[in-house]
């Protein structure tokens, strides 16, 4: 299991929180006041997105449980109108915020799971999932309650 420090372990120990709980304020205070929320119903499935597009960043609640925090580090190619976090170089100390595929895995050892354009690592019983660009370079990083 990887250790990590920087503002993305507060990200990380938000998940698995309630909609209504008041630590979610503390990654909030670090992306927002910007918000825009959408909610959908899948099957009985309900689905809440917290939005900041200025810091690039959403939050998923599933059933009003925290279960995702997805941080853009570089402009969104799919969405141009998404900004990047606005910290990037603090989200996790020691680790450049487009560093390449291979300066992560310096940093945090070998992935627990491997895929063509990501590596997702197991941290603090949570998951680090990183998403490269073309160059494999970090573009985006998501903190997830669960593997998916």
């Amino acid at each position: 299991m990887a250790t990590v420090t920087g503002e993305m372990t507060v990200l990380l120990d938000v998940l698995g929180r309630g909609q209504g709980d008041s630590r979610i304020l503390e990654a909030i205070i670090l992306v927002g006041p910007r918000m825009d929320v959408e909610e959908f119903d899948f099957d009985g499935e309900k689905s809440t997105y917290f939005t900041f597009k200025p810091a690039g960043t959403d939050l998923l609640f599933e059933n009003g449980v925290l279960v995702s925090v997805m941080v853009r580090t570089q402009p969104d190619s799919q969405d141009e109108t998404y900004g990047r976090y606005p910290r990037p170089a603090a989200l996790i100390d020691g680790l450049s915020p487009t560093a390449t595929r291979a300066e992560v895995t310096a940093l945090l050892g070998d992935p627990e799971r491997v895929g063509p354009n990501f590596d997702r690592y197991e941290v603090y019983d949570r998951y680090l999932h990183f998403e490269f660009d073309s160059h494999s370079r970090v573009a985006r990083i998501s903190a997830l309650l669960e593997p998916v």
